[in-house]
């Protein structure tokens, strides 16, 4: 047989492998069109009632997004609102321009055209609904058996107008709750509820529940200081493990993140004998910051490269981030004789730039904290004690700056209570806070509202501790 012959043979085989190969892709990307790509989760989810107002809509799907595609899609609302589209990798974000209507019935529909990095791309269009809720204010109250529970108020604010409805208990929990939050993005609450044991569980609350549902069980150990990822898709919290030496709440504390939508939490480190709780997200949710108890101060993780800063404080308290950018203010002491005060520093934790926004904002003696930023990133809310003159008092005071520390301006004058810590309106109006009064005959701790403009107050509830907004 010639050669030629061999490699006409073998020509033919070559194109028959190429042929088979071209067939099996062209099945491939036909049965992907087909099968398309595929929903995991909506939020808000399907047939929700008391959505925040704020919240804007996520479909994740089971790829990342092709962002290129985008513009083949669109996401409507009926009655109609206006927004953009984002891809935030398998994640589609509709943000509205303008906040929803409150208590309305919304249907939304995403219309066929975008694709995934695969190719595959949606097979028919995506319909569901939702009803929006409005603004309230959740707290806690300790019942007649002594164990702390959750209440909830509903709030209409208007200009120089706070409307509250009759508060609602909504948990019923044998040994009480052990601490809560809310997003702020979708109005879920978390709660951790208490065992007989001294062990606690996560448990969720949708918007109008008051029936709490397991979300992670912790055998053995309590579970707490929950906090919302910016995106609403992860929780980072705290896990004390029960051992021979004591229960949970005196276990060393480590740091867990849990998906939503999933039963399957995991370690924030790698190396497992580190110590940390109160967990806090930066804006774009690429840091996460914590106390850490065996160090004595607050660090800071990186996500995604695993960078790592810490910055000693024996102040005890968690630090917290700007909405818009990568900057915290955490409180440390200071010494300044004759006083060991307590002041607010900035901090880039790129730069390792410090900024002391007490000092700017005050000359005298200060005892300073639980700082707030607004929902715009301008001012910062805080509780402050002057140790010296005429506004030297037993409890603190809510004050506000601006977020470099300029413009400082006290909101109470009431020197023989204290208040906060205050927590921002979703629209930057208001502050929510607790207000306890330190000489009777009423000792009594309450929640309160005040409209940062005015300074005008309303009281929330009697007994309240720990209001968070619901927004």
């Amino acid at each position: 047989m010639s050669r030629f012959a061999i490699g006409d043979r073998f020509d033919q085989a070559v194109w028959g492998v190429v042929a088979v190969v071209l067939l099996l892709t062209a099945l491939v990307i036909g049965r992907g069109d087909q099968v398309g790509v595929r929903v995991i989760a909506l939020a808000p989810a399907p047939d929700t009632v008391g959505i925040s107002p704020s919240t804007p809509l996520r479909i994740r799907f089971d790829q990342r997004l092709d962002p290129d595609t985008l513009a083949a899609s669109a996401l409507t609302l009926t009655p109609p609102v206006s927004g953009t589209l984002r891809a935030e990798g398998s994640t589609l974000v509709f943000a509205p321009s303008v906040a929803l209507a409150p208590d309305t019935a919304y249907a939304a529909e995403l219309t066929p055209g975008l694709r995934s990095v695969q190719g595959r791309g949606m097979v028919e269009p995506l319909r569901w609904n939702f009803t929006t809720g409005h603004t309230s204010v959740l707290y806690s109250v300790v019942d007649d058996n002594g164990r702390e529970q959750l209440m909830l108020a509903a709030a209409t604010l208007r200009p120089d107008q706070v409307a509250l409805e009759s508060p609602q208990q909504i948990t019923q929990a044998p040994y009480g709750i052990w601490d809560f939050a809310a997003d702020p993005r979708t109005g879920q609450v978390i709660v951790s509820l208490l065992n007989e044991d001294g062990t606690s569980d996560l448990y969720t609350l949708p918007p109008g529940s008051t029936t709490p549902t397991l979300l992670y069980a912790c055998p053995g150990a309590a579970c707490n200081s929950v906090a919302f990822s910016p995106n609403s898709l992860l929780l980072a919290f705290s896990q004390r493990n029960a051992s021979g030496f004591g229960v949970p709440v005196v276990s060393p504390p480590r740091l867990w993140l849990l998906e939503l939508g999933t039963s399957s939490a995991v370690p924030v480190f790698s190396d497992g004998q580190q110590l940390a709780f109160d967990p806090r997200w930066s804006y774009d949710g690429t840091w996460l910051s914590y106390l850490s108890p065996d160090l004595g101060g607050v660090g800071i993780y990186h996500l995604d490269n695993g960078l790592t800063r810490f910055y000693p404080t024996t102040t005890g308290e968690a630090a917290v981030w700007h909405p818009q950018r990568d900057e915290l203010v955490m409180s440390e002491t200071v010494q300044r004789d004759p006083y060991v005060e307590a002041h607010l520093f900035a901090v880039d934790p790129l730069t390792e730039e410090r900024r002391d926004l007490s000092a700017a904002a005050f000359a005298g003696p200060v005892e300073d904290n639980a700082p707030a930023f607004s929902p715009d990133g301008a001012w910062i809310a805080f509780r402050r004690k002057e140790l010296e003159g005429p506004r030297a008092s037993l409890g603190k005071q809510l004050w506000r700056m601006r977020a470099d520390g300029s413009d400082p301006q006290p909101l109470t004058s009431d020197l023989e209570a204290d208040h906060g810590p205050p927590t921002w309106s979703p629209d930057g109006r208001y502050l929510l806070y607790h207000r306890f009064p330190l000489r009777g005959p009423d000792v009594t701790i309450a929640v309160w509202i005040m409209d940062v403009a005015t300074q005008q107050t309303w009281e929330v509830a009697r007994p309240g501790q720990r209001p968070q907004w619901i927004p």
